[in-house]
């Protein structure tokens, strides 16, 4: 089964539920431009800095651009927050050359927001701070137990950390993070996990990917303590294939 068979599976449901959302698509998103003209603007500022050294990315922002304009015009609640342009992307690239890539796209883009929805502070605050305290909570206890030195050093600034891991990396699935080309077998780990057990998946792959660079970190805490998170953020990581695999023992 190919990659995008699997997420329509896992995405989009049976054969029939498959079809009905293209019905759908068709009879109510396809065409929808009457998102608020600000939300408009703010994609059009986006889309330019999305993966802008991937040449894909760039002969297919218009397919992009409007399918992010039609969700934001459907869905009111969610609209448009930034981010979303890396989630559509990283859909849209699986489904591009498919002969439902709109519809499909649109609809499993739709549930991947579904599934982070609780990572958007603008949602729900109350919601979005239990998860990222909850998830903080489990991924310390797991650091410290292997890490101690590093664990102190974040647990010093757990709440701008915390908040930064949980709408950089979480929200995201990882897409400003992992390196673009391996980016999609880490979705591939992400979309086939039940759900009820994503927020543990964060944890362990975060577990993960700090653990391995601890002694970068901590180096470049005592060389710059008011830049560490943000140098964390802003790291890049490859070996992915190696990272889920360790993960999948332990979920």
């Amino acid at each position: 089964m190919s990659r995008a068979d699997q997420w329509r599976a896992k995405l989009m449901g049976t054969p029939e539920q498959i079809e009905m959302k293209r019905t759908l698509y068709t009879s109510f998103v396809d065409g929808r431009d009457d998102a608020d003209r600000e939300i408009v603007q703010t994609i059009d500022n986006d889309i330019p800095r999305t993966f802008p050294d991937v040449t894909w990315m760039q002969s297919h922002k218009d397919a992009i651009r409007t399918m992010l304009i039609s969700y934001a015009a459907v869905h009111r609640g969610d609209s448009y927050l930034q981010g979303f342009n890396y989630l559509m992307t990283t859909v849209y690239r699986v489904f591009h050359d498919q002969e439902h890539a709109l519809s499909d796209t649109w609809w499993c883009f739709s549930r991947v927001v579904s599934l982070v929805r609780c990572l958007m502070p603008d949602f729900n605050v109350t919601w979005f701070h239990w998860c990222r305290r909850h998830w903080f909570g489990d991924f310390h206890r797991r650091l410290r137990r292997k890490s101690p030195a590093l664990e102190s050093i974040l647990r010093n600034h757990h709440e701008t950390f915390s908040t930064l891991m949980t709408v950089k990396w979480f929200m995201l699935w990882f897409c400003q993070t992992v390196v673009y080309d391996e980016l999609l077998e880490l979705w591939d780990f992400l979309i086939d996990i039940d759900p009820k057990f994503l927020m543990r998946a964060y944890t362990l792959i975060t577990f993960e990917i700090l653990v391995e660079a601890a002694p970068t970190i901590s180096y470049n805490w005592s060389q710059n303590p008011t830049e560490a998170v943000h140098s964390i953020i802003a790291m890049r990581v490859r070996g992915v294939k190696n990272i889920v695999r360790r993960v999948k023992r332990v979920l």
